[in-house]
């Protein structure tokens, strides 16, 4: 008998075993529901033991979304101006052979380095997103994608101090005696992580929130700590301060599992309360009372997302913040420690199946932060963007937007909708939807494996990712075996990996439940354990390793590149920092086009202290301008208490068309790296915010 495929064909009729495909830590399993080959429902899946049959709004309502008018179906050709969104239809075969041979004379003229890949997020399947367009560049021998946006600075930070990206198990803080929510809002990017922490609220654990924003719950936090953009390892320096201070350290725990003490106590001199209060803002007093009751309390969970990582400082921060569960000998008490949502909790290595022995050339890479920089030259000649909107997502939009209007710049978009990136298209490929491919994925919050089966037939003449490139290594004249494989054979050869995370996955579990546990990682074994991947064995609270890479051997504060400590005269300036979260109603730029999603979250609009708008006489709802170096959009006011004095916050990448000056907050952020490995830093932005003439026009629907 044949074996079982995990690539199953679309139904007519049924109920279909599914995954969400975004960026996000739930992972969430699926139920597709069709009827006469349409998709008419999707529901969670009951029996998943973490998402538990809870599903957020935004993937609730794709099947009127993805299958709706503004859906593409046919390939597209430019035929207007770069920027205007003007196309005509044409056959597959027509822009294959287009795209085809306008790379060929690249290559031929330039070499494989002139033609820029860009894919993000738009799938974190790892047939769709992650092998096939690895695969695929790696082939061509074009310049790779370094990923860098999400927690890249702060994963290389923690490392220095812990060794890995391993940490607290997060589906298990219902047992938790105090429960940190550290520069995160989970209640809009992790809602499975809302479930365990009522769990544990019920049970009477004490509860943090650590955030210049109050975020939803904040209300109900035991304390409410709010410092300025950028400031946290300042706050976990000063809170140290007062631990080990007082002798509330667990000397034990240090003794036996850290290296560096004694130097991180000498720093720790530096860092009193009231300097505290002079960077983060929060009162001493404050400072000292959390910092006591996180010592005392066992077990103390921290869950560090990505709010504190989107700066100039983000590596050195995650470095300072992995002591803090050090030196109160938190470890020790499971599910005491830190966790951050980093994609590296899944161990596995897919360089084999990305094909890098395909590579005619030494592999070289850029950030993805920098495309507009790498557009800027006359060196690339040809973008193609696959799983991104990074006319939407990516920070000094001006730049970029001009560079995207080149003429001699030939771009290819592999789109389901004619987004903002899709507008400055030279060709426009229809891209699928989750539910009409195969994939298999895995989580960075629970550690499971998940199948995704196809439900229904593409939508028109839309190809996956897979397929797409299949076609364009076939009209480049690629022979390699790996461009026969369809997704059966490679959702096998994940599968078939002689590593930790997939060794031992029951296959028929796999099968027939849509999900199953992955294999333990050595690493974190042993971490649980308290035996660290580090040079010395242990945690390391002074680093050598930093001190190689010319960093400061101890966790310290560093001022913002563009803030109010790092760049005082740009500040007098520009006085507010400009926060730029992701939205409730919304993922990235996914989803940016509803008017009703946009309704929900009254954006797009600008939050402003009541303070803060009394100097600029902005009253709730004026049309202000936000504007610094970079650029400017027009946003509505929203004047509240929910944002701290001195701060601006504009949430989600809406598209062009929904802001009333038709440009986004990421025309004003920067495109500067984080200090290590280069990271984002959108969040160190700082801008000014006054009246905009007001002529009385509404919020575009």
């Amino acid at each position: 008998m044949a074996p079982r495929s995990f690539a199953t064909d679309p139904v007519e009729n049924g109920v279909v075993l599914g995954v969400c495909p975004h960026d996000c830590p739930d992972t969430c399993s699926l139920l597709s529901h069709v009827e006469d080959g349409r998709l008419v429902r999707v529901s969670g899946n009951p029996d998943h033991p973490v998402t538990r049959g809870t599903i957020c709004r935004k993937f609730a309502e794709t099947p009127r979304r993805y299958f709706g008018r503004s859906r593409l179906t046919d390939p597209l050709m430019r035929s207007g101006k770069k920027g205007e969104g003007e196309f005509r239809k044409v056959t597959w075969d027509e822009a294959l052979t287009a795209v085809a041979a306008r790379w060929r004379r690249i290559i031929e003229d330039h070499g494989p380095h002139a033609i820029l890949p860009f894919f993000g997020s738009g799938t974190e399947g790892l047939v769709h997103g992650h092998i096939a367009p690895k695969r695929f560049f790696n082939r061509l021998g074009s310049l790779q994608l370094v990923r860098t946006i999400c927690t890249k600075a702060g994963r290389e930070g923690y490392r220095l101090t812990m060794g890995t990206s391993a940490g607290a198990d997060p589906t298990a803080i219902s047992k938790a005696g105090l429960i940190v929510d550290w520069g995160v809002n989970t209640a809009s990017t992790n809602i499975h992580h809302q479930v365990f922490l009522n769990k544990a609220l019920k049970r009477g654990a004490k509860y943090a929130v650590v955030n210049p924003v109050a975020i939803a719950g904040a209300e109900r936090a035991d304390w409410f700590l709010r410092p300025r953009p950028g400031t946290d390892a300042a706050l976990a320096l000063a809170m140290m301060n007062v631990i080990v201070g007082e002798g509330r350290h667990d000397v034990g725990f240090i003794e036996n599992n850290t290296t560096g003490f004694d130097d991180l106590r000498n720093r720790l001199e530096e860092f009193p309360p009231e300097r505290g209060e002079e960077i983060t803002g929060i009162p001493a007093g404050q400072i000292r009372e959390f910092a006591r009751a996180y010592a005392a309390t066992h077990p103390a969970f921290i869950y560090v997302g990505p709010g504190c990582q989107r700066h100039t400082n983000a590596g050195m921060t995650l470095r300072t913040l992995a002591c803090l569960p050090a030196v109160t000998g938190a470890w020790r008490h499971p599910p005491g420690g830190l966790y951050f949502p980093t994609s590296t909790c899944f161990p596995a290595d897919f360089e084999a199946l990305e094909g890098k022995d395909l590579r005619p050339n030494p592999a070289a890479g850029y950030n993805m932060i920098h495309l507009a920089r790498m557009l800027g030259g006359d060196a690339v000649k040809s973008l193609f963007v696959m799983n991104g909107n990074p006319a939407s997502v990516l920070y000094d939009q001006n730049r970029l937007r001009r560079n995207l209007r080149r003429d001699d710049l030939f771009t290819v978009v592999h789109e389901r909708f004619l987004t903002d990136t899709s507008r400055y298209a030279d060709v426009v490929l229809p891209a699928t939807t989750q539910f009409e491919q195969n994939d298999i994925l895995f989580s960075y919050y629970h550690p499971s494996l998940l199948l995704n089966h196809q439900a229904v037939r593409p939508f028109g003449r839309s190809r996956s990712n897979l397929e797409t490139l299949r076609a364009l290594a076939r009209a480049m004249g690629f022979s390699d075996a790996g461009f026969d494989e369809g997704e059966d054979a490679i959702i096998r050869r994940v599968l078939d990996l002689d590593q930790p995370a997939v060794t031992g996955v029951n296959r028929e579990k796999l099968l027939g439940d849509g999900w199953a546990p992955a294999g333990t990682d050595p690493v974190h074994a042993a971490f649980a354990e308290h035996r660290y991947p580090t040079p010395s064995g242990r945690i390391e609270l002074r680093s050598d390793q930093a001190q190689e890479m010319g960093l400061d051997p101890l966790p310290d504060y560093q001022a913002l590149r563009e803030g109010p400590d790092g760049s005082p005269e740009l500040h007098r300036r520009f006085p507010l920092q400009f926060l730029t979260p992701s939205a409730h109603s919304i993922h990235n730029s996914s989803y940016g086009d509803e008017p009703g999603f946009r309704a929900d979250d009254r954006a797009p609009n600008v939050l402003l202290n009541p303070a803060d708008a009394a100097r600029r006489a902005v009253g709730d709802g004026d049309l202000v301008r936000v504007h610094n170096r970079r650029g400017e959009c027009l946003l509505r006011a929203r004047v509240t208490d929910d944002i701290r004095e001195g701060v601006a916050m504009a949430s989600g990448q809406w598209w062009d068309r929904r802001y009333e000056g038709e440009t986004t907050p990421n025309f004003t952020t920067p495109d500067f790296p984080a200090d290590l490995g280069g990271g984002s830093a959108f969040n160190s932005n700082l801008v000014e915010v006054e009246l905009a003439r007001n002529d009385g026009a509404e919020a575009k629907p």
